[in-house]
C-alpha cells in the first residue's frame, strides 16, 4: 500500500515530463536532462526534509537507479540542490551516499573536510572509516 509520502513523491516525479515513477529502475535509459531532474527530486527528498518517512522512501528509490549511471551523475546533481555548508543537508547527503552509492563516500566526505563550518567537519569525522 502506498502511503501519503510516497504519493507526494510520485506526484513530484511525474511532474517532470510525465515520468513514470516505476521507471526509476531504468532512469539511465531516459534522456539525460530528464534523468538528472528526476535524480534531483530524489536527492532533495532524501536530504532537505525534516520528516524521516519521505527521506527513507527517496533513499530506497535512489538505490534502485543503475549504479554506474548514478556514480557518473550523483555529485553533479547533488551540487545543484544541496547546501554543503548546512549540517542537516550535508549529513543527509552523506547518509544517502553510504546507503545507495557507497563508492562515492570518500568523494562526498572530501567536499566537507575543509569546510569553514565546524559542524560539517564533524559530519566528516562521524563517517570516516
Amino acid at each position: 500500500m502506498t502511503n501519503k509520502y510516497e504519493i507526494l513523491l510520485i506526484e513530484k516525479i511525474q511532474s517532470v515530463d510525465d515520468f513514470p515513477y516505476e521507471d526509476i529502475k531504468i532512469l539511465d535509459k531516459y534522456p539525460l536532462h530528464v534523468a538528472m531532474q528526476i535524480l534531483k527530486v530524489l536527492i532533495e527528498n532524501s536530504c532537505l526534509g525534516q520528516n524521516y518517512a519521505p527521506i527513507e522512501i527517496s533513499r530506497r528509490k535512489v538505490k534502485e537507479i543503475d549504479k554506474i549511471w548514478l556514480m557518473q551523475h550523483f555529485i553533479e546533481v547533488a551540487s545543484t540542490c544541496i547546501n554543503f555548508s548546512d549540517e542537516w543537508e550535508y549529513r543527509r547527503l552523506v547518509e544517502l551516499v553510504v546507503f545507495a552509492v557507497p563508492e562515492l563516500k570518500q568523494e562526498v566526505l572530501n567536499l566537507g573536510i575543509k569546510s569553514s563550518n565546524r559542524e560539517i567537519r564533524e559530519v566528516v569525522e562521524d563517517f570516516r572509516d
